[in-house]
C-alpha cells in the first residue's frame, strides 16, 4: 500500500527554479518516485544541464533542463512553447523559481518591487494560467493534476528588513485557496508549501558562516535547518495518491520557524 500511496509512476512534471536548492530538491523526488521525466527550468544554461545531468542519474526517469527567463510574460510564453512542443499533458507543476530581496524600508527602489512582485507573484500566476490546457488534459478526479507553489516562513513574520519578499509569499499564501476553487472543476489541486530555513542557495550567506548559522539553529524548535529529504518528501506527498485529497491548503515546512521568529 505504502508503495503505491507514494508512488509518481509516469507521472510528467515541470519545476521551475529547478538547478539548485528547493527546487532541486523536489525535481530530485519525483524521479525518485518514479517519474518518467521531469523538465526543470533556470537562467543558466550550463548550471541547468549539469542538474539535470546528474539527477537524470540517480533514477530511471529522464530530467530535461529548459533554460529560460520567467520574469517576462515572454519567457513564461517561451517556456510554455517548449513544453508543448515536447508533452501532451503534464501531471505536476511546480512554481519555485522567485527572488529573494531585502533591506530598510527608506533605501527601497520602485524597480526592486517590481522586480520581486513580478518573478515571485506575476510570474507562476500566468506561467499556471498559461499550461492549463496540459494540466487538464489528463486530470480527472481519480487522479488530478497538481500545482505547487513554493512561499517561505517570511510570510507569517514581519520583519521590515525583507518587506517586498514577505509581501509576495502572503499574496501566494492567499491566491492558494482561491485558484484552488478556480481549478477544482478541472481536476486539478492547488497547494503551497511554506519553507523554513533549508540549505539553498538563498540562505548560504548564513549557513556558510558558523556562527550565524548556530545562532539560528538555537532558535529554530527542530534545532536544525530543512534538508533535501524534508522538502522532496512533502513534493511527493503532494502528487501522489497520498496528497490527492489536498487542495487549497499551505503546508509550513519550517521545524516551527514561525512559532518563534512571528
Amino acid at each position: 500500500m505504502l508503495e503505491k500511496l507514494y508512488s509518481m509512476n509516469g507521472k510528467v512534471c515541470a519545476v521551475t527554479g529547478g538547478s539548485s536548492g528547493l527546487g532541486s530538491y523536489m525535481a530530485q523526488g519525483f524521479l525518485e518516485a518514479g517519474a518518467t521525466r521531469v523538465y526543470i527550468t533556470a537562467r543558466s544554461q550550463d548550471k541547468l544541464e549539469a542538474k539535470a545531468e546528474e539527477l537524470s542519474a540517480l533514477a530511471d526517469g529522464e530530467c530535461i533542463a529548459i533554460s529560460g527567463d520567467l520574469s517576462s510574460i515572454k519567457g513564461i510564453q517561451a517556456l510554455t512553447n517548449e513544453l508543448k512542443e515536447n508533452e501532451k499533458h503534464i501531471d505536476v507543476l511546480v512554481n519555485n523559481a522567485g527572488i529573494g530581496t531585502g533591506g530598510l524600508f527608506a533605501d527601497m527602489q520602485p524597480e526592486v518591487w517590481d522586480m520581486t512582485m513580478d518573478l515571485n507573484l506575476r510570474s507562476p500566476v500566468f506561467l499556471t494560467q498559461a499550461l492549463l490546457d496540459l494540466l487538464k488534459a489528463k486530470a480527472t478526479y481519480e487522479d488530478p493534476a497538481r500545482v505547487i507553489f513554493t512561499s517561505s516562513v517570511a510570510a507569517s513574520e514581519n520583519n521590515t528588513q525583507v518587506m517586498a519578499y514577505s509581501t509576495s509569499k502572503s499574496a501566494i499564501e492567499k491566491m492558494t485557496p482561491l485558484l484552488a476553487l478556480a481549478l477544482c472543476d478541472d481536476h486539478i489541486l492547488v497547494n503551497t508549501i511554506a519553507p523554513g530555513a533549508f540549505y539553498s542557495e538563498m540562505t548560504r550567506n548564513t549557513w556558510e558562516d558558523p556562527d550565524r548559522l548556530q545562532s539560528l539553529i538555537e532558535r529554530i524548535p527542530a534545532h536544525r535547518f530543512g534538508e533535501l529529504e524534508d522538502i522532496a518528501g512533502v513534493a511527493v506527498m503532494l502528487c501522489s495518491r497520498a496528497g490527492s485529497y489536498f487542495t487549497g491548503e499551505v503546508l509550513n515546512l519550517d521545524g516551527g520557524h514561525r512559532l518563534t521568529f512571528g
